[in-house]
């Protein structure tokens, strides 16, 4: 007859294991948010950290590593400032902001109070890096975070700041789609219970809300050498490999459109390194809503 022999763990190890595990649960708080404090920081290159240092600051924030921060006004965010198209890719973003090219369609974004939008890099390229979500006669879209965060539904009662930007459709391909965006979307219940996508709008829905139809744009992408005069970056934050970057080539018209508004969100949206807002990466985040400024106020069209 045999007898069933039970291994006991030494006390010492079941206590380092608790430990370890007590430790790791309080420095990531909602596991299912948190993210690898070194996650991102390898993904610099040389040529972006040099390329983006002149419309912007690159900062350590905890958990997230090294970041941009662009050298906007307060109340800036991002995919706000450009126009939709529809292209051979999908809907493109089309940015009116000098270094939109490269942030709106590489990386991820994300926001915090205390220091606002700041952005990380990434490898792969897409026609717009959004998430979406499609409702009724409305569309709203939101950058995409970094890996294992998410940000609240549009209709979600938000603390402090909605990083949504919703619209209704039959605004969706006007220049500065932004300046359309709605404060308070979705307060008929009937939107949060209803059927819903997280999909952007199809080509042929926009076509109906429009009245027109909306041809399919042929975009291509030329590669860009980042790092053709590029000054050395910090050691710690460069990869001995170039990542490579491409940027569309826009048609004529797309041209002349963002070439109509770059003059204005220049003069309006971008501020001189010695007037950007300053802002503490290392501070804990603030709990008071912000404000929006008297001149989004007035851009912003009331909506009932």
């Amino acid at each position: 007859m045999f007898h069933s022999r039970t291994t006991r763990l030494p006390k010492s190890f079941v206590l380092m294991l608790f430990g370890i595990l007590t430790i790791a649960a309080l420095c990531c708080p909602g596991s299912a948010l948190a993210v690898h404090r070194g996650s991102y920081r390898l993904d610099i290159d040389a040529g972006d950290y040099e390329y983006l240092s002149d419309y912007g600051e690159w900062v350590e924030v905890p958990q997230f590593g090294m970041v941009w921060r662009p050298y906007v006004v307060d109340d800036w965010e991002p995919f706000y400032h450009g126009h939709w198209s529809w292209t051979n890719d999908g809907w493109a973003w089309i940015s009116y902001e000098p270094f939109g090219w490269m942030v709106y369609h590489y990386g991820y974004w994300y926001r915090r109070p205390h220091i606002g939008w700041f952005w990380m890099p990434g490898r792969i390229w897409s026609p717009a890096r959004v998430q979406w979500y499609t409702y009724g006669d409305y569309c709203a879209w939101a950058p995409i975070p970094p890996p294992n965060y998410r940000w609240r539904d549009p209709w979600d009662r938000h603390r402090d700041f909605n990083v949504w930007i919703v619209i209704n459709v039959n605004h969706f391909t006007d220049e500065y789609v932004g300046h359309h965006r709605m404060d308070r979307p979705f307060q008929d219940k009937k939107y949060q219970h209803g059927a819903w996508s997280r999909n952007a709008p199809g080509i042929r829905f926009v076509e109906r809300i429009a009245g027109r139809r909306i041809p399919a744009t042929r975009v291509s992408r030329e590669r860009v050498d980042m790092r053709h005069g590029a000054r050395e970056a910090p050691m710690k934050y460069e990869r001995p490999r170039e990542i490579e970057r491409k940027r569309m080539v826009l048609p004529e018209k797309d041209v002349n459109r963002v070439r109509e508004h770059s003059q204005k969100v220049e003069r309006e949206v971008l501020v001189p390194r010695e007037r950007a807002p300053r802002r503490d990466p290392q501070r804990s985040p603030e709990r008071r809503p912000e404000k929006r400024s008297d001149e989004r106020q007035k851009k912003t069209p009331k909506r009932r």
